[in-house]
């Protein structure tokens, strides 16, 4: 349950961006969440 909440979060926050723009933001976040756990 707890995926497709956060699924349709991003998909709603998102909903009229460029996809660069989104894969942009996906890709930071991924870098800070891998800091985050080092």
């Amino acid at each position: 349950r707890e995926v497709k909440r956060r699924t349709s979060s991003f998909s709603n926050t998102f909903r009229n961006a460029e996809p660069t723009a989104a894969e942009s933001w996906l890709r930071a976040f991924a870098v800070c969440w891998n800091r985050c756990l080092s």
